[in-house]
């Protein structure tokens, strides 16, 4: 972020924590005039900070529901992910973004970078479809990631992200998330996060150069498209007056990826998570439809890397690595 008066005078509250800061500390830590720090918290009361004045003390910032990298970085683990944050207020979609940008990107960090946006004009989710990302309701995040992974064990970066997205949810909310395969986050029934993955090959080698994993979040998001109002939802109306929720939870969700992700999987080679994956698997033992090829089909388990043991209604067994499947009513 660039330093300006505003961006310093945001970054001193924060680091103040709720506590006291005044016009005149502000001024002089800054090297500006008092004016400019009033005209400075004007400002970001009209983005939405929670900055009250307090006579004779001076300025003090409260949880606001507010996107930036400075809120974000607050409630990371790893402080040093914050300057790996790029933040749009509203972008075409965050995978596009990282996209773009992994075009000219030279570094090969596993941990690249974070598209952060606080709306998307044509947020996607699987299969081309559209993600209904208006502002303010939602978290729509992407990271760019550099794995050595050949490309058909790429589908466990998606698996692990969605084990990430739900301790995401649960370390802030009391609400219980679980998956349907194979990375929709589903709450009460309703779901509440798509995760789309896409990655880059080398068609040579055969290894991912470069994956890109967007993930969208319905923190409060609740007027909802015809086509999808009776399957979507939200994390829960008592979260979404919690202060700085969508911040707090853009930063557990990183949290989480650099956990998960990056530092188990891809650098230590630890695929634990698969066996959190199944426990919060929506569709073992159920009976499913397999979409693209209209087979019925019964799920009897979920392999070490995420795909999808079945047996058809001919009786025959097979593993799913990818697709999309619908559960049959009882």
């Amino acid at each position: 972020m660039k330093k300006t008066t505003k961006s310093e005078v945001l970054r001193i509250l924060c680091e103040h924590g709720g506590e006291p800061v005044s016009g005149e500390v502000l001024a002089c830590e800054i090297g500006v005039s008092r004016n400019s720090v009033w005209k400075a918290v004007t400002a970001l009361k009209d983005e939405g900070y929670n900055i009250d004045g307090k006579q004779k003390r001076g300025y003090v910032l409260s949880d606001s529901n507010v996107l930036s990298p400075m809120e974000i970085s607050r409630f990371l683990t790893d402080k040093e992910l914050g300057g790996r944050i790029i933040m749009y207020d509203e972008v075409d979609s965050t995978n596009n973004a990282a996209k773009r940008y992994a075009l000219s990107s030279t570094s090969r960090d596993v941990f690249d970078r974070v598209f952060v946006a606080n709306s998307q004009t044509a947020g996607r989710g699987r299969l081309g479809r559209s993600f209904y990302s208006p502002p303010e309701s939602g978290v729509y995040i992407s990271f760019l990631l550099h794995p050595k992974l050949l490309a058909e064990s790429a589908v466990m970066l998606t698996t692990a992200a969605s084990v990430a997205v739900c301790r995401a949810i649960e370390n802030i909310t009391d609400a219980r998330s679980e998956i349907k395969w194979v990375n929709d986050v589903y709450i009460n029934g309703k779901k509440v996060c798509g995760i789309l993955t896409e990655a880059v090959t080398d068609f040579e080698s055969g290894a991912v150069e470069s994956v890109v994993i967007g993930i969208g979040i319905n923190v409060s998001t609740d007027d909802f498209p015809e086509d999808v109002k009776n399957v979507a939802g939200n994390i829960g109306s008592d979260a979404a007056y919690i202060g700085s929720i969508r911040s707090r939870l853009a930063a557990e969700v990183i949290n989480q990826v650099d956990s998960i992700v990056c530092k188990e999987i891809l650098l230590s080679g630890n695929y634990e998570y698969i066996r959190e994956y199944r426990e919060r698997s929506i569709v073992l033992d159920k009976d499913i439809v397999i979409l693209n090829t209209n087979e019925m089909a019964h799920v009897t388990d979920i392999d070490d890397r995420g795909g999808l043991v079945v047996e058809t209604a001919d009786g025959v067994k097979k593993v799913l690595s990818t697709g999309e499947i619908s559960i049959r009513p009882i």
